[in-house]
């Protein structure tokens, strides 16, 4: 039997669905798609990405983490780089074939924003240890 998988999208750990959609817009560029008041949960989407998030473990928020695959991690870098973000390490090649960068949301939560590099399977057989 062949499975295809067509996407998955995050659920994040947010203390306020407004304030995060908020941020998702401004700061991020993303449009809000879902804003739900009871239970408080909420989706951002730009381009084919979804991210949601909910408030019922906001006990949990700045806990999650989201890898985010663009295109050119080179634009979104510069596109928000002067944006009021924060920026956790370095922007660059990584040894299992990407290049990416990462910041955190108004939460806390991890986001990580990256492509693929041509030889990155290559690196990625390097790099494996089992």
């Amino acid at each position: 039997m062949s499975e295809q998988f067509l996407r998955a999208n995050p659920i994040l750990p947010v203390k306020s669905v407004v304030e995060t959609a908020r941020f998702f817009e401004k700061q991020l560029g993303f449009t809000t798609a879902l804003l739900w008041e009871n239970p408080s949960y909420a989706a951002v989407k730009r381009g084919n990405v979804t991210i949601e998030f909910g408030e019922a473990r906001k006990e949990h928020a700045g806990s999650g983490i989201c890898i985010i695959i663009v295109d050119n991690a080179d634009a979104i870098y510069e596109e928000w780089k002067s944006k009021d973000i924060e920026f956790v390490g370095d922007f660059s090649e990584r040894n299992y074939g990407s290049k990416d960068f990462r910041i955190r949301d108004n939460n806390g939560n991890m986001l990580i924003i990256g492509h693929a590099l041509e030889n990155q399977m290559e690196l990625i057989k390097k790099g494996n240890v089992v």
